[in-house]
């Protein structure tokens, strides 16, 4: 990044990042985790990201666009940074779901550069307390506005960016865990679990159970994929068996006939899952034919294993979401993203996408 080409965001530019937020894209996404995270577009040094926007309100005024810190992915600090970007902001001819690997055939006839080529500074995030993050913190202000049209459109969002200086150098790839979300031509939507609180290890063991989970919106009905990890051993006998609880609340209380084993849910509902552990105590499986909940239902959940033959348990740590509303159709978003070249011509479709929040 030369800085002797570039010039830092006058404090007046800031401010309008304080604005009230106007529209989120994905809109659904608003108060709910993405799917998904994405380093695209600020942690590139030489890169050029278009995003499509079909759901952004006819008449809004954007002064400028924000991403959020991913919620799921990592729990642990991403340092503070500096981009070299520029921003055109334009009415795409195209739809989310026709969009061109062809930059040019994406942005429209007048692109307007609403932030010329600049560094722009973006803080440091923590992981938040509970998903989703509860801001917008990686804010790029607009010094030229733009207005979409009353009739509303496809908004397309171009973000060049020509290098970048962080604790890790000058002009390297950063993993920012942005949050994305991923949209699927079937209406069907996925969110993944928040995990909190610590599991407890397998009798024997001094590493404590883990579990991932994932919980789908699917046209009818719904399913939560698990993936259990460090719980109880399989010896061959195939007497281990995982089970996962489902509670409506938070929920601290001990096992009875272990003290060190905590459970983190009210449990107002078990599942015992097919099949048992393997040899290293490992579990992958699902829980087919849940019946669809409401959107925005919070469940608190946790997963366990135990041996059928001794009583040998654990409990892993725990994971809480709220419920997704049905994936929107047809989709409102896309990316296009060439992540080396900021030159290319062309880049690669996909509809896993940054949230972002307008301002």
């Amino acid at each position: 990044m030369q800085a002797s080409t570039c010039f830092v965001l006058p404090l007046l530019c800031a401010a309008a990042a304080a604005q009230q937020f106007l529209a989120v894209s994905p809109t659904e996404r608003a108060t709910y985790e993405g799917s998904s995270f994405t380093h695209f577009p600020l942690g590139r040094a030489n890169a050029r990201m278009q995003t499509l926007h079909r759901d952004v309100p006819g008449g809004t005024t954007l002064h400028g666009h924000a991403y959020r810190r991913d919620a799921i992915a990592l729990r642990g600090q991403v340092d503070g940074f500096q981009c070299e970007l520029e921003v055109r902001v334009s009415m795409s001819p195209l739809t989310p779901t026709t969009a061109s690997t062809s930059f040019a055939n994406n942005a429209g006839s007048a692109p307007v550069v609403v932030a010329p080529r600049q560094v722009v500074a973006f803080p440091a995030t923590l992981r938040p307390g509970l998903d989703p993050a509860p801001n917008f913190a990686l804010q790029i202000p607009y010094q030229t506005p733009f207005v979409v049209p009353a009739g509303g459109g496809t908004v397309c969002i171009d973000v060049i960016l020509f290098g970048n200086q962080s604790p890790a150098g000058i002009d390297q790839n950063l993993s920012l865990y942005l949050d994305a979300h991923e949209h699927y031509s079937d209406g069907r939507a996925e969110q993944p679990g928040y995990r909190t609180l610590v599991g407890c290890p397998a009798p024997g063991s001094a590493v404590a159970s883990t579990a991932t989970m994932s919980y789908w919106r699917l046209a009818t009905g719904a399913r939560l994929d698990l993936a259990l990890r460090d719980g109880i051993a399989d010896d061959g006998s195939g007497a281990t068996r995982a089970f996962v609880l489902l509670g409506q609340q938070p929920q601290a209380a001990t096992w009875p006939t272990q003290p060190g084993c905590g459970f983190w849910t009210s449990g107002d509902v078990w599942f015992a899952l097919p099949g048992s552990l393997n040899a290293i105590g490992s579990y992958d499986g699902s829980l087919q034919g849940l019946p669809q909940l409401p959107p925005g239902y919070r469940l608190w959940c946790q997963c366990g294993s135990v041996d059928l033959h001794n009583g040998a348990l654990a409990f892993t740590d725990a994971s809480t979401f709220l419920t997704p509303p049905p994936g929107p159709l047809p989709i409102p978003t896309a990316r296009i993203v060439n992540s080396t070249n900021r030159s290319s011509p062309a880049g690669t479709v996909s509809y896993a996408v940054p949230v972002m929040q307008f301002f």
